[in-house]
């Protein structure tokens, strides 16, 4: 469905954040993600507003490519570079707040169609977490003193947070790559991944909602006998 490109462009956008080379991974991720949910959108209209704020982010990291390289090379070609670069940091806060809510929002659609609560759930509490994410964040660009005293604790703290709604939303894109399908495949074999852990996942799920299935007709069975001897029992007595 496109959930697996997703998962590898939505990895690569966001660990290379954390390099010196962040202008590279930015430009090529985002660029997996947009053809991600460009396929995703035939099966989910909402994605089409995820598809416009990728498509933002994409001018961003071709922004952020061109002034990686200009310093990288020193090239001098951006003038004003400090002022342009504040500017720069507040659009692209604004577009992957965008971004990150309207990619939640469009799974979450999704998982209502298909009704997978669970996944929806997941989904709007994922949104809370980039919330808070990007409050924090907001909270540091405030002119406030302590601010700058306490920067590197602070930038730490905002690191953490990075990581946790990464993490969060790299768990719900690979649950939708595992357990959604296209409409008519529900009941053909699954495909195997070319990733052994992948099949090793499904497998463990797999086995456990058939413990779960068996489980409950065992119990479903032994309550139709019960009620089944009772009226036995009743009708002999008359």
């Amino acid at each position: 469905m496109g959930f697996g490109i997703l998962f590898i462009g939505y990895i690569i956008a966001n660990i290379f954040t954390l390099t010196s080379y962040s202008f590279v991974g930015m430009l090529l991720g985002y660029f997996i993600i947009f053809c991600a949910l460009l396929e995703l959108r035939k099966y989910c209209p909402t994605f089409l507003y995820a598809i416009i704020a990728s498509v933002l982010m994409l001018f961003c990291s071709f922004f952020e490519c061109f002034a990686g390289i200009n310093e990288l090379l020193d090239l001098g070609m951006l003038t004003n570079a400090g002022t342009l670069k504040q500017v720069f940091v507040i659009i692209e806060f604004i577009i992957t707040m965008t971004f990150n809510f309207t990619l939640l929002y469009g799974i979450a659609d999704l998982a209502r169609r298909v009704d997978f609560p669970e996944i929806r759930t997941k989904a709007y509490r994922n949104m809370i977490f980039v919330g808070i994410f990007n409050a924090y964040q907001l909270f540091l660009f405030m002119p406030f003193e302590f601010i700058n005293k306490e920067k590197t604790f602070l930038m730490s703290t905002l690191m953490i947070l990075l990581f946790v709604y990464v993490v969060v939303n790299l768990a719900l894109i690979f649950k939708c790559y595992a357990f959604i399908c296209p409409q008519g495949q529900e009941d053909m074999a699954r495909k195997p991944s070319r990733f052994a852990f992948v099949n090793k996942i499904r497998a463990r799920n797999e086995a456990k909602e058939q413990e779960t299935i068996d489980y409950y007709n065992k119990k479903l069975e032994e309550k139709r006998n019960r009620n089944s001897n009772t009226n036995n029992k009743k009708h002999k007595k008359k």
